[in-house]
């Protein structure tokens, strides 16, 4: 009997072992993941420090760096979001409509454009009276959504997507995410706007939308240093509807519209041997903070 018990004993202890083996391993791979991820985000935070000096442009070498010895390093893109839409702007009775121009750009009918708009516009006012096709605290409750909408204006766009009529939206037009902005207050700048916003919004074709981009973006191809359009940018709206291609510039471009004003958004990466951390900064022009994420 003392053999099998031996044996069984033996087997026992084989079985601890493996088991203690593969926790240490796992604590061994999370804490060196850990350390990876801690100097991940310190190189993140070097391209960051730099990124923040006025005197550092977009497409500067100083903007990416990689040890071939260490394997760490980091890349930063700087990026400006005066060109996107602030929704708190557009949430009045003169610029209600404007929703409705960029919501049939992206396919949908005139009663699901009205009732997002008027539920996102029902989000924010403080009166009590509901829009026609929007929503208040009596539809928010039914629908199981109890303490909204809150009577102020939203603090980040994806608030918007608790607003009762925007499913439409999301379903017909995934990324509009990357169409909105809180930290820009002004109109929209024609000298960041991203291309879907000027084909959407704006209405320009494709090859305008295109050309526009390599004219302010100037020799180099990046935006936002010396040579945009060759040193010499528009002076007003008709100026750039001019250069757009534009004859006369539509009712939804003077009102909606500008070439002015800068929001500085910094996304700077970091990396460890394969284990990457995204730091993202938003500045205004005086170079306060605005928003802070990491991920």
């Amino acid at each position: 009997m003392a053999l099998p018990m031996v044996l069984w004993a033996i087997a026992l202890l084989a079985g601890i072992v493996i088991l203690l083996a593969g926790v240490v391993e796992g604590w061994i791979s999370e804490e060196t993941r850990a350390g990876k991820l801690f100097r991940a985000r310190q190189q993140a935070l070097s391209g960051l420090a730099i990124a923040r000096s006025p005197a550092i442009l977009p497409g500067d070498p100083l903007l990416e760096h990689h040890d071939g010895n260490t394997g760490e390093g980091y890349k930063v893109v700087i990026k400006d979001e005066a060109g996107l839409i602030n929704p708190n702007s557009w949430l009045n009775p003169d610029n209600r409509g404007l929703f409705g121009i960029l919501f049939t750009a992206w396919g949908l009918d005139k009663i699901s454009c009205d009732t997002a708009a008027d539920g996102l516009f029902d989000w924010q006012s403080q009166v009590p009276f509901r829009s026609l096709r929007g929503a208040k605290q009596a539809e928010y409750e039914a629908a199981g959504k109890s303490g909204l909408p809150p009577g102020a204006p939203f603090v980040s766009p994806e608030e918007m997507e608790l607003v009762i009529g925007f499913d439409p939206v999301r379903k017909a037009k995934p990324d509009w995410r990357s169409y909105f902005t809180t930290y820009w207050t002004g109109k929209i700048n024609l000298l960041h706007a991203p291309k879907p916003i000027l084909t959407d919004f704006v209405g320009l074709t494709s090859q305008q939308a295109d050309a526009w981009i390599t004219l302010r973006n100037g020799k180099d191809g990046i935006e936002g240093t010396a040579d945009d359009f060759a040193g010499k940018p528009p002076k007003d709206i008709p100026e750039a509807c001019l250069l757009m291609g534009i004859k006369t510039p539509m009712p939804n471009i003077v009102s909606a519209c500008d070439i002015q004003g800068s929001v500085r958004r910094i996304e700077s990466t970091g990396t460890c041997n394969g284990v990457k951390q995204t730091i993202t900064v938003v500045l205004d022009s005086s170079g306060n903070m605005l928003g802070w994420s990491e991920q």
